[in-house]
């Protein structure tokens, strides 16, 4: 993202820059169980005066209290002056100091992890158009990438406590007790102002919440704003997968949708495997066996999916040359199009696929091909 832009690019920007560093509240999806969550323990106590020590908690002036990892909350904002100002936030995954954030303003989906270390809350890796879902905790950006990310907040949380951003641009805690209103509510916020060559952008943090609002001064009377107007806890993040399928006469595919659902921590490759065993449409009620699982899942440097069944993937198959290819097929498109590549490494038990029909050789993919799908 590039901050450093003219007042129209900065208009168009805005609501991106706001996805990509939002809400309180490796890169493989083989990981461990994801039941556990961790919450986030601060290593820097605030900087307060004695009268304001004596009316607060000890840990109400914490980045923890402004911008809690909580799981399993779907945050929504109304935008205002900006057809992409209003967007949604849902928090995919929380370990230890790092969060992982989706957020999508109806233009764009963006993936964002965060690192609560140091007394400093900051982005460390970012991946634009990611409409995916997979564990990227793991990631830390480098080179011009990591430039181009942000400190959130610092402490002390205190007025006057400035940082300057990886870009250069300087951003500084000038108000503990600003009064703000949204669709939501009012209250009373920390604000943070991050100062750019063309405009000025006022983030709003509350105890126990996180952001609630932003504001983008943009000069000659353009302002963009996004208020918080939805907080809803226990929702889990939706997605609809294309499934493709073979038809009742094995002549082709058919494609339908499947809807899927994950809360905080949930691992992408037990709920694709979930939904590839529901499917309502195709003969018989699902692509693969009942006792199939997915043992890995992921989206690899090389551009590929990687994708490990296990050895009921073959076992259950129970069908002949013309319907193991179709479901096959329907596999790799279902699979290569969820992550929006053209080639899927598929094995079995760690190996090569292999059946009485078909033998893939060592380091061979698959390919999406919808030459055979119905319209």
């Amino acid at each position: 993202m590039i901050k450093k832009v003219s007042n129209l690019m900065v208009a168009l920007l805005v609501p991106l820059l706001a996805s990509c560093s939002l809400f309180g509240g490796s890169a493989t999806d083989s990981s461990a169980d994801s039941s556990a969550i961790s919450s986030v323990s601060s290593s820097v106590s605030s900087s307060t005066d004695s009268s304001s020590a004596s009316s607060e908690p000890a840990d109400a002036m914490t980045i923890e209290a402004y911008y809690p990892f909580s799981a399993s909350i779907f945050t929504k904002y109304l935008g205002e002056g900006n057809e992409y100002a209003s967007f949604t936030v849902y928090p995919q995954y929380i370990e230890g100091n790092r969060m992982q954030i989706t957020s999508n303003n109806g233009g764009t989906q963006i993936v964002t992890v965060l690192e609560l270390a140091d007394g400093e809350l900051r982005e460390v890796f970012t991946r634009p158009e990611t409409y995916f879902r997979e564990n990227m905790l793991e990631k830390t950006a480098s080179g011009d990438a990591a430039n181009q990310l942000d400190i959130l907040l610092k402490e002390p949380l205190e007025v006057g406590n400035s940082w300057v951003n990886a870009s250069g641009i300087p951003s500084e805690i000038t108000n503990l007790t600003a009064q703000i209103e949204t669709p939501m509510g009012n209250f009373e916020a920390l604000e943070v102002t991050t100062t750019y060559e063309a405009s000025t952008t006022k983030d709003y943090y509350v105890k126990d919440m996180g952001l609630v609002k932003r504001v983008t001064d943009l000069g000659d009377d353009m302002i963009v704003s996004s208020s918080l107007e939805a907080r809803n806890e226990n929702v889990p993040e939706t997605q609809q997968l294309r499934v493709f399928y073979p038809d009742s006469e094995l002549m082709g595919l058919n494609a339908t949708s499947v809807a899927l659902s994950y809360g905080t921590n949930e691992v992408t490759r037990t709920i694709l495997a979930e939904a590839l065993k529901n499917v309502p449409d195709a003969p018989g009620g699902s692509l693969i066996g009942p006792n199939v699982s997915i043992n890995s899942l992921s989206l690899s440097d090389d551009g590929r999916v990687y994708v490990d069944f296990s050895h009921e993937f073959v076992s259950e198959m129970n069908a002949g040359t013309s319907a193991e290819s179709l479901i096959l097929q329907g596999v790799v498109n279902t699979i290569g199009e969820y992550y929006g590549v053209q080639e899927v490494y598929l094995t079995v038990a760690g190996n090569p696929y292999e059946s009485g029909h078909i033998l893939m050789a060592e380091g061979a993919y698959f390919t999406v091909d919808y030459t055979n799908v119905n319209e």
